[in-house]
């Protein structure tokens, strides 16, 4: 879910709540959109637009049922801002809260948006890997792709935790860690079988702790031994340095794919 942020008058957003409807500032009004800011950028804009007024109430905006009446375009900055073309529907509207000013004269946001920017695997060297049906419902898995000169099976893969992977107690269910793992163990194999067919004929997984919503699970993956037809596979899964699950497999060497597949 992306989050987007509003700064307003608690005034006009009293008015919004009658109208049933929030139309937008003056401003918004006369530029013909209604500006936002996402949570990178709503304390610069507090700072620039509403330095020393208080009675403003940050209004959080689920951004996904505003379709396509939603654009992120250019600033005079050069950054690319959340512009609304037309009026914000209140059922979009996750929250709104006071904007108070702290002691040394700054509004104090709240802690979803002062928290650290979240994990970006992209922007940390991961690539997406091999994807199938199945994966793209749950995916993606990321892969390290300075690591092709790796012995044979050792390689790395991670997922970012979501809040679709969370089971009813708000950690990420089991199932998804072993899909993981079932996943990163066969990617890494096929780094070892390049040309044949394989097939998972056993997977255990043994569980050490949770799973939290944001954080980057990473399978350290290595091939134990290999037979004629049965390649023996190990993964620890971490977050950072804490240990999450270890798993360990068995894949079947099967007969020559028609078209073999690439390897990370």
């Amino acid at each position: 879910m992306t989050v987007i942020y509003k700064i307003c008058p608690a005034s006009a957003w009293q008015e919004a709540r009658q109208a049933r409807v929030f139309r937008g500032s003056p401003v918004d009004l006369a530029d013909g959109f209604i500006h936002f800011s996402t949570a990178v950028q709503v304390a610069d804009t507090a700072a620039k637009h509403f330095a020393g007024q208080d009675d403003l109430l940050l209004v959080a905006v689920r951004a996904e049922p505003l379709g396509k009446a939603l654009r992120y375009e250019a600033s005079r900055g050069g950054d690319l801002f959340p512009h609304l073309y037309g009026d914000l529907p209140l059922t979009a509207v996750r929250s709104a809260v006071p904007l108070p000013l702290g002691p040394d004269g700054r509004h104090a946001f709240p802690a979803e948006v002062t928290a650290p920017k979240p994990f970006d695997p992209a922007e940390e060297g991961w690539v997406e890997a091999f994807s199938d049906n199945y994966l793209s419902l749950v995916g993606p898995i990321w892969a390290r792709p300075d690591e092709t000169d790796n012995p044979p099976g050792q390689r790395r893969f991670g997922f970012l935790a979501e809040e679709r992977h969370l089971n009813r107690n708000g950690m990420v269910h089991g199932g998804m860690v072993m899909t993981f793992a079932d996943h990163a163990l066969g990617l890494a194999a096929r780094s070892v079988n390049r040309t044949h067919a394989q097939a998972t004929v056993q997977l255990d997984t043994a569980f050490l702790s949770g799973v939290e919503e944001g954080e980057f699970v990473e399978a350290r993956c290595r091939m134990l031994r290999e037979t004629k037809s049965i390649l023996f596979m190990s993964a620890e899964i971490a977050v950072g340095d804490r240990a999450v699950a270890n798993a360990t497999g068995l894949w079947k060497i099967r007969g020559p794919e028609a078209t073999p597949r690439g390897s990370i």
